[in-house]
């Protein structure tokens, strides 16, 4: 079987049909530039995922390293035991965002590889967030009265000023000090009914009641 290069394979590639592009695979001598390959690839893929499988096991093992963008776009293609040989093997460094969409997508021990190659670990803040945060204890708030307190306090308010409002009840009480004005002021002077002192209207000191 008469080998072929690469260079002479993509050339005539799109010129034959699947089954010629599938037999002349076979007497590649080399593989070319990974751009080309993987392009290769995703047309084998769309007819025979098995055979582009196949392919890119044959594509690594002749030396061709796929970009990070590659591998990627070849995890619907291609089987996970090939996909994860391709991923150790790229020539490229995944991102925090590349190795975040393929994990679970190869195989445990691989993904773990190129992790440490990036030196990025996507479960460390993971770790972070499930920490329990620190309890700081609340200020307890100052109560108001309340509704009912506040109520107390206007009606409260009210009886006092209605209670200073009051007349005299007309009667002594026996606190002639703060006894209501005198009964009468007349020519001058202070007037005084028969049982009244000086100062009370009502009776004074002997508390009869009367208004003489």
């Amino acid at each position: 079987m008469k080998k072929m290069s690469w260079d002479e394979y993509y050339a005539s590639f799109y010129d034959w049909s699947l089954s010629t592009q599938k037999s002349y695979s076979y007497r590649l001598s080399n593989y070319g530039d990974p751009e080309e390959v993987f392009e290769v690839v995703n047309e084998f893929a769309f007819y025979d995922s098995k055979f582009a499988t196949t392919f890119v096991e044959k594509a690594l093992i002749a030396g061709v390293r796929f970009l990070p963008e590659h591998i990627l776009e070849m995890t619907i293609l291609i089987d996970k035991p090939v996909l994860s040989k391709a991923a150790e093997s790229s020539s490229g460094t995944f991102d925090r965002e590349q190795l975040e969409e393929i994990h679970l997508l190869i195989e445990d021990a691989s993904f773990e590889r190129i992790s440490q190659k990036a030196k990025i670990d996507i479960f460390a803040d993971d770790e972070s967030e499930n920490e329990e945060p620190e309890y700081y204890e609340p200020v307890p708030r100052r109560k108001g009265p309340g509704f009912f307190g506040t109520l107390f306090a206007i009606l409260a308010a009210f009886d006092f000023t209605d209670g200073a409002k009051r007349k005299h009840n007309g009667r002594c009480n026996g606190d002639c000090a703060n006894c209501p004005p005198h009964y009468g002021y007349r020519y001058g002077r202070w007037y005084y009914g028969h049982g009244h002192v000086h100062g009370c209207e009502f009776g004074g000191n002997k508390c009869s009641g009367n208004m003489d």
